[in-house]
């Protein structure tokens, strides 16, 4: 059991409901209660911002909502939910998959799926030497550039090991600087520092150390220089070539001979560029594996992934019989694992594709059964659309809603202008239920939802939400569930006829008096009344004032359609309360004698009811403004004082009792203590339940006053 307590919120100063747990509990109140002003209290009650929004104007204390236990989620379904949730253009409700299909059945399988692909994951977990292989590969691979042809640049390093002398190919004329060439720690900085000095060579000495020199020797050894040795060049066939050292271990002996060989001597163009060509379409094949491997251990797959799985795994797989460069036990170490890896995969993908099978039947099931479900309901409720689920996985899922008025049922675009107030909202209800299943909140509020619906669409939301039909796993059954209304009837359908048992539901009544909210349980026993029982037993009760039991006589003769003997008590009673003689009246301000004979059959249905009734007298004595007026100040009960206003207006001049046309509105609440105006079976007791509003009965007692 939950008490909440709200304080200075709106126009409640304090009120206290309690709300059982596991149950639909039904909270009938008259408008201005303060049913909704409960719903934002306990909304926002872990929000001080937004609760103090709620504050009463006629409170200097601060709004306060208290909850015992508290309620750790709280959903609401009110015009935010409409507004941001649900028909957003085309698209009848986001997040559709969560909504629709992430069934505890779903979430399992897919656990069980999501385990087996981490442990294919892991399957394809690179080892260090091929982390260290792949960043190796990639460095000399970033060395070449490539034309839009896919054929080898000849810029950058290419154009390096293009040039016929290098480093490792000195030519005779400068046989004189071998040393300096062959030195790996000065080589790049010697070149670059050679060729700048030749700035300052103006004279016939040496720049460096002024030694005079033979010109003639001097340039010719200097232009063989300039031409064939560049700082870049000589950079780039050093890294390559250190880099190439680096994969000794991964390629075959002769061919690394033969590749070596060919980048430290002069070598025609078409066979370096041969042999480059092969060496990085051997790097591209194997890169494309690392790759493929990385993507698969990184990526997230889902459900439409699984039948692209074979082609995915096939893209790790290392054909060595393509290599020719690349060989050894090193390298053919590494494609064997890897390959060893994929042959394992590829046998648990089988595994996969039967789970995977499993998993889409199931969506598949929960799909047909979801629009199943919310169609019948739209179907039983006359509102002419369908839902359409169209999914393929978690990310891609839709909900539509096609039009049933043709043949041919086409998409709704622009949902909001097609669909009226009461299909948009009696739609929303059943689309929040299946909504708060996903949420699983503590507490659920329906703040009035229904009271403005036509009786059909009650009963289709009412069954569908609380009734254990269509389908069972998404129902408000058996969740708390805080209905605030003042339609009563919920309360006829499941508290009175008993389409929920008390184990399922509960409902109270709260009124609001001077600011003060109070609840009173309804035993749907002793506090429901038949109309026809409840105005028999007042009409009957001796301890209920004159005037009162004959309105509820009179009442009691409209529920018996004035039929016979009825209609002639109808009529003098009629006569009564307007202070007349008794006539029949057969059209506005138009009467006719009664004959004695229907008088008296009309006086004994009276009588069966008020023994001593006596039409002089009560004429005389009963029915004057003294006397009503006598007995509105001593009657206890709220209803029954509006009953007795009722009666003093028809019997005082309208200049002593004038009511404004803005009154009208309030004043209909007191026509139906009168007569019959609405299609009710079933109310509340009047005699023990304070069902008149508070502004009403303080304008009534205003006017009294004055009389």
């Amino acid at each position: 059991m939950y008490h909440v307590e709200v304080k200075n919120c709106n126009s409640i100063l304090t009120g206290n409901i309690k709300v059982e747990e596991g149950k639909l509990n039904i909270k009938y109140g008259i408008n201005g209660t303060g049913k909704t002003t409960i719903a934002k209290a306990i909304e926002v009650a872990d929000n001080p911002e937004k609760l103090q929004e709620l504050k009463s104007y006629f409170a200097e204390d601060p709004a306060s909502v208290t909850m015992n236990p508290p309620f750790e989620k709280v959903l609401v379904f009110n015009e935010e939910f409409v507004d941001k949730v649900v028909f957003k253009e085309d698209e009848v409700i986001e997040n559709s998959f969560e909504v629709f299909l992430k069934t505890p059945t779903y979430d399992s399988k897919k656990e069980q799926l999501d385990q087996h692909l981490k442990s294919l994951h892991q399957i394809m977990e690179k080892d260090s030497e091929v982390i260290e292989l792949q960043e190796l590969l990639e460095k000399i691979g970033g060395k070449f550039k490539r034309t839009a042809r896919g054929t080898l640049n000849r810029r950058g390093t290419m154009k390096s090991l293009l040039t016929k002398q290098n480093l490792y190919n000195v030519p005779n004329e400068l046989e004189v600087y071998k040393d300096f060439f062959a030195n790996k720690d000065i080589n790049i900085q010697w070149i670059d520092w050679k060729n700048k000095g030749d700035t300052y060579d103006i004279e016939d000495r040496c720049p460096y150390c002024s030694e005079k020199v033979n010109r003639i020797e001097h340039d010719k050894r200097k232009d063989i220089f300039q031409k064939n040795y560049t700082k870049t060049d000589s950079q780039n066939l050093k890294e390559l070539l250190d880099l190439l050292e680096s994969l000794e271990a991964y390629i075959k002996p002769d061919q690394y001979t033969t590749l070596i060989s060919y980048v430290k001597n002069d070598t025609p163009e078409d066979i370096i560029e041969k042999i480059m060509s092969d060496l990085l379409g051997e790097f591209d094949l194997i890169l494309s594996r690392f790759i493929a491997i990385e993507e698969f251990g990184n990526r997230k797959i889902v459900i439409n992934d699984i039948s692209k799985l074979d082609t995915q795994i096939a893209s790790m797989i290392f054909p060595q019989e393509l290599f020719h460069i690349f060989g050894g036990e090193k390298i053919e170490g590494v494609f064997e694992r890897i390959n060893n890896k994929v042959d394992k995969l590829q046998s648990e993908v089988a595994v996969l594709k039967k789970e995977m099978g499993a998993l889409k039947g199931i969506m598949q099931a929960t799909i047909v059964q979801s629009q199943t479900d919310i169609n019948e309901f739209l179907k039983t409720a006359g509102i002419n659309y369908e839902l359409v689920i169209k999914t393929e996985d978690e990310s891609n899922s839709r909900t539509i809603l096609k039009q049933c008025f043709t043949e041919e049922k086409t998409d709704v675009t622009k949902i909001r202008q097609h669909l009226s107030w009461g299909e948009k909202n009696a739609f929303s209800l059943i689309l929040f239920m299946y909504y708060a299943n996903l949420q699983d909140p503590d507490l659920i509020i329906l703040d009035d939802p229904i009271s403005s619906f036509d009786t059909n669409k009650k009963y289709a939301i009412l069954q569908r939400m609380f009734k254990n039909v269509g389908n069972k796993n998404v129902t408000f059954a058996g969740k708390t569930v805080l209905l605030l209304t003042h339609d009563f009837e919920p309360i006829t359908d499941f508290i009175v006829v008993g389409k929920l048992d008390e184990s399922k539901a509960v409902a109270s009544f709260i009124c609001n008096v001077e600011g003060k909210v109070i609840e009173k349980d309804i035993n749907p026993e002793d506090d429901v009344k038949l109309i026809l029982r409840e105005c028999k037993e007042i009409s009957a009760d001796e301890n209920v004032n004159i005037v009162s039991r004959i309105a509820f006589l009179r009442k009691l003769c409209e529920l018996n359609e004035c039929r016979d003997a009825w209609g002639n008590a109808y009529e003098i009673l009629s006569c009564l309360v307007h202070a007349r003689p008794i006539k029949r009246k057969i059209a506005s301000d138009v009467y006719e004698d009664m004959l004695p004979e229907e008088i008296n059959e009309g006086l004994n249905k009276i009588k069966e009811f008020i023994p001593d009734f006596n039409y002089e007298e009560l004429l005389e004595n009963t029915y004057t403004i003294d006397h009503i007026k006598e007995l509105y100040n001593s009657e206890l009960n709220a209803y029954l004082k509006i009953q007795l206003f009722r009666a003093l207006k028809d019997i005082v001049d309208d200049k002593q009792l004038s009511l404004r046309p803005m009154d009208s509105a309030w004043y209909k609440f007191i026509d139906e203590t009168y007569h019959i105006e609405n299609d009710y079976l079933h109310y509340l007791d009047v005699m023990k339940f304070n069902i008149v509003p508070d502004y009403i009965m303080k304008k009534v007692d205003g006017i009294m006053s004055e009389l």
